[in-house]
């Protein structure tokens, strides 16, 4: 079980169909650093779950080294971005309705077993139906299992956003999610972030203005897979900052210790969560949400 723990969460699948989409301009907008910003955060629970904390952080880092490498509860959250003129936006997708309510999602077989324990809290269809302004995008910071799995809730023809790369082939271990993978996204196409073309943001190296006004950005942040993002939003409280599963932990992220044995590149992950952590350092107005605590 836990070498199949390894291989979902670490696996991506190269059966999602993807297209090269820009998704944001070149900014020239000053930054809202010190005062509030035009959107609005929720921060949902959408499940609970147990996972080996050894695949959550790297347990071979001196810092990290009295950790026992044992199973550590973690959430499956939704954060909800509602832009008065944009609509709303949610920073990856929790756990489905189907799954809260007992019924078959897209886990099958052995997929199903390892995801049986993940228990609902509120699925994203829930969360969705609550909100006033109409979904316009999913922003997914990856794909791994745990971060698509309420996909099949977002309605039809609303856009997924991920990083270069997160559609292709990374190893043997993709053929055991690509199946689930695929049923997750159900025939939508990935649009892909053009980081290549990013705005460096003081020490970020690559980020796109993803509405053109300077509120929300998506940042290349790769390592943890190929294409992984982050996402800062400015807020009606503050820019908040999205780092996915650059780093799990806020452990992880206060003590610049990055995932463990789920990330495919530790080095290009360490990388990135200090860009992320530097640029903090530079704005500490900004609040972090990780990838799994809130």
């Amino acid at each position: 079980m836990r070498l199949l723990m390894l291989l979902v969460l670490a696996g991506c699948s190269r059966a999602i169909p993807t297209q090269l989409h820009p998704a944001g301009t070149p900014s020239t907008h000053d930054l809202l650093w010190d005062e509030p910003g035009p959107i609005v955060l929720e921060s949902v629970v959408s499940a609970t779950w147990q996972v080996p904390l050894s695949g959550l952080l790297d347990l071979d880092d001196p810092a990290a080294a009295h950790f026992d490498s044992g199973p550590f509860p973690i959430v499956l959250p939704v954060h909800v971005l509602t832009h008065p003129d944009h609509g709303a936006f949610i920073v990856d997708t929790g756990v489905s309705q189907a799954r809260a309510r007992g019924e078959k999602d897209v886990a099958r077989g052995l997929i199903a077993q390892f995801v049986k324990n993940a228990v609902p809290v509120e699925p994203l269809g829930d969360i969705l139906a609550r909100q006033d302004a109409p979904l316009a995008g999913v922003l997914l910071t990856h794909t791994h299992l745990d971060h698509v799995l309420g996909l099949e809730d977002v309605p039809e023809g609303v856009p997924v956003y991920g990083g270069p790369g997160e559609g292709e082939a990374h190893g043997l271990k993709d053929s055991l999610v690509q199946p689930t993978i695929r049923r997750a996204f159900d025939g939508r196409s990935l649009q892909v972030w053009d980081v290549e073309n990013g705005t460096p943001i003081g020490p970020v190296n690559s980020a796109i203005d993803v509405l053109g006004d300077g509120s929300l950005w998506a940042i290349s942040s790769p390592g943890h897979t190929q294409g992984s993002m982050a996402y800062l939003a400015f807020t009606t409280t503050g820019p908040a900052l999205f780092v996915g599963d650059t780093s799990h932990t806020q452990w992880g992220w206060d003590n610049g210790v990055p995932p463990g044995t789920y990330t495919v590149d530790g080095e290009a992950n360490r990388d990135s969560l200090m860009q992320l952590k530097a640029l903090v350092d530079e704005h500490p107005s900004i609040a972090v949400f990780v990838g799994h605590e809130l």
